[in-house]
């Protein structure tokens, strides 16, 4: 038992060698943190590294290109070399306690380990990368939350990082297991930014492929179209309804029962789903039948979230606006206008409710929808639909990156 406990499922060629346990007081040293507050930030000669930007800005690795804010104090301090290791020592999430950060190149600036934050400088035996992506293993953090302490803020200390116990191969095949989680790093940080772009660009057409309130023409569009838009409320141009009022009981099967939590970025999730019988989806759908191409938008909670009907549904609906599709103007376009600054302004307007927003149907009832003639209305559509199944392509590789990289991280270390 041991034996398999000293060698990790998952490992590169020609390496056999049992890893060895250590502990980390053996593998480095700890250096000076200091504890600036945001307060001081502003251009002077020092950078540091804040515990909250470990949590919230860096990636693991910092680059001579990472930005880092600087310090306006005087003295001399002990700065951060290559190949140092920053760790937060506090967290609102006991699953982030002891995040790690990595220096790769100080280039020649003069960083400085910030607020609630360690230091340390691994010696011969431990390659910082290794390291790194260990504290982003389950056995890491299963230790930070033996070790953790708090309860709103966790923290953990110095004493209690020196004593952890881990397992390590050589040094050689610690940079290859390092080297491997960098190049899958960089890989999921170039699709985070082609998915990022996308979206960029999906908020750009949306803000000028459709008019802004009280205009009739966009600022962007296909050649060739030049006609004034018409404006209508969308009463007046689709059928507009709303779910059941009535609380059917829930079984632990039978047809979905969709609320407002249910929908979200454009898409229905059956996450926490509810089933109801046969006898109360016939009802329902005798007052709100949802079918293909419709449009749900939530009317409780996340106001403006709205989902597209993509396939022939199964499922009953409550406290969900159903916009339906009536052929007089074409669904993906009033799908993606009801996305667009105008819509959401419109529907910003309207919401009411204290801690739980809410809008009433009439309201989405009456919200005012410009359109031009279906040609520009189907050309309009399609691009949008185009680039959202380009976000969904980019969303679902980043996905398969980062399911490849848990479960690398559970079998490449031990």
């Amino acid at each position: 038992m041991e034996q398999k406990k000293r060698v990790p499922k998952r490992r590169f060629k020609g390496f056999v060698d049992e890893w060895e346990e250590r502990i980390l007081e053996d593998l480095g040293r700890f250096g000076k943190t200091y504890s600036y507050s945001r307060a001081k930030e502003g251009v002077g000669d020092y950078y540091h590294i804040h515990y909250g930007d470990i949590h919230k800005r860096y990636d693991g690795v910092i680059k001579k290109t990472t930005k880092i804010p600087s310090l306006k104090v005087e003295g001399n301090y002990e700065t951060l070399n290559n190949g140092d290791i920053v760790l937060a020592d506090a967290s609102e999430d006991y699953m982030d306690l002891g995040k790690t950060v990595v220096i790769e190149e100080a280039n020649k600036r003069k960083i400085i380990a910030g607020l609630h934050t360690f230091k340390f400088t691994p010696n011969e035996y431990l390659n910082s990368l290794f390291y790194l992506y260990y504290s982003q293993s389950s056995l890491f953090k299963k230790f930070s939350y033996k070790t953790g302490t708090g309860i709103s803020v966790f923290g953990i200390s110095k004493e209690n990082i020196n004593k952890m116990k881990l397992k390590i191969p050589s040094y050689l095949e610690q940079q290859k297991i390092g080297d491997f989680f960098k190049k899958l790093d960089d890989m999921i940080t170039i699709q985070q930014r082609k998915l990022e772009k996308t979206k960029a660009l999906k908020s750009a057409y949306l803000a000028e492929m459709f008019p802004a309130e009280g205009e009739r023409v966009p600022k962007r569009r296909f050649a060739g179209f030049t006609d004034e838009w018409e404006e209508r409320k969308l009463e007046n141009v689709t059928d507009v309804r709303d779910g059941t009022h009535d609380s059917p009981k829930f079984y632990s099967e039978g047809h979905p029962f969709i609320t407002s939590k249910n929908i979200r970025d454009g898409f229905i999730t059956y996450e926490d789903i509810k089933y109801i019988a046969e006898n109360d989806f016939e009802k329902i759908n005798r007052r709100s039948k949802v079918d293909k191409d419709d449009i749900l938008m939530g009317m409780i909670g996340t106001i403006g979230n709205i989902a597209l009907v993509r396939t022939p549904p199964k499922f009953a609906i409550k406290n969900v606006a159903l916009i339906k599709d009536a052929k007089y103007i074409y669904h993906l376009y009033l799908y993606y206008y009801l996305q667009s600054p105008n819509v959401m302004n419109q529907l910003m307007d309207g919401i009411d409710g204290g801690t739980q927003k809410f809008i009433a149907l009439n309201k989405i009832r009456n919200l005012k929808i410009a359109f031009p003639n279906m040609e520009e209305q189907y050309k309009i559509g399609e691009l949008m639909e185009n680039l959202e199944y380009i976000i969904i392509n980019h969303q679902r590789k980043l996905e398969k990156l980062q399911a490849l990289k848990q479960a690398y991280l559970h079998e490449m270390f031990v």
